[in-house]
């Protein structure tokens, strides 16, 4: 996993002494009140990353329902009557840079987001059992490797698991994954973003039923390509990380 916090102040110092309290309350065990508050704190926060993560999965799908919305519209009239150097200088565009953008945001955002949905759910289970009862369930680190708003300081990194598991540790990496930038993800993610601007094109075009079939089993192919190419840049960012995750507050 990602390092966080990667200042090391002085231990004497006022940021030391901050380090050395979220340590300590980190553990120490929870209050009754937040015992009885945080499965209502952590369901809610786990509806809120649910529907950003629907929204982020649902986005590919746009482009063709806009498109398709509008019932006089047609790729195949667009390339036939459209002019040849607008339709070059378009296509370049798409293939340079819409193709790569999109793709790596058609795949980041939903592991950005749908491993915090996960992850929220299993605190909310993890919260209810008697024998997590004593310990606090997640906590904020800071790093400077994730994105996040344009700050002198550090991005905020939350639901991060205090007791790590296989489970936690898997859907943790997924989302350090989409919240650190990578060019292996940034390749992994072409061709979805390819295929992003295929399946409006041939469904809009519209295609012979033929051709669809071979435009679907290319479409699919594509796809098979990006999770396996997802699945590459994982192992490779994490191949062997078994690293703790220091802790800057924990509930």
């Amino acid at each position: 996993m990602p390092s966080y916090s990667p200042m090391k102040p002085n231990p004497q110092s006022s940021a030391g002494q901050a380090k050395r309290s979220r340590a300590q309350r980190y553990e120490t065990p929870p209050s009754a009140t937040a015992r009885a508050l945080r499965p209502v704190g952590y369901l809610l926060i786990g509806l809120v990353w649910t529907i950003i993560g629907a929204v982020t999965l649902s986005l590919p799908a746009l482009l063709t329902v806009g498109l398709a919305s509008n019932d006089s519209f047609t790729t195949k009239d667009f390339v036939q009557n459209g002019d040849i150097f607008v339709l070059i200088l378009a296509g370049l565009f798409a293939v340079v840079v819409l193709v790569p953008l999109l793709g790596y945001a058609f795949i980041a955002l939903p592991l950005a987001s749908v491993p915090l949905a996960v992850l929220a759910f299993t605190y909310l289970v993890r919260s209810l059992r008697p024998s997590y009862a004593s310990e606090r369930l997640s906590a904020t680190g800071w790093t400077r490797e994730a994105i996040g708003p344009i700050t002198v300081y550090p991005t905020a990194m939350s639901l991060l698991p205090l007791r790590v598991t296989p489970w936690t540790r898997f859907w943790t990496q997924l989302m350090f994954l989409g919240w650190i930038p990578g060019k292996d993800l940034l390749l992994a993610a072409i061709p979805y973003g390819l295929v992003s601007f295929l399946v409006p094109g041939w469904l809009l075009w519209p295609v012979s039923p033929a051709a669809a079939v071979v435009w679907s089993i290319v479409s699919l192919a594509l796809v098979v390509a990006t999770v396996v190419l997802v699945v590459r840049a994982a192992r490779v960012r994490f191949n062997g990380a078994r690293r703790g995750v220091p802790v800057a507050a924990g509930s």
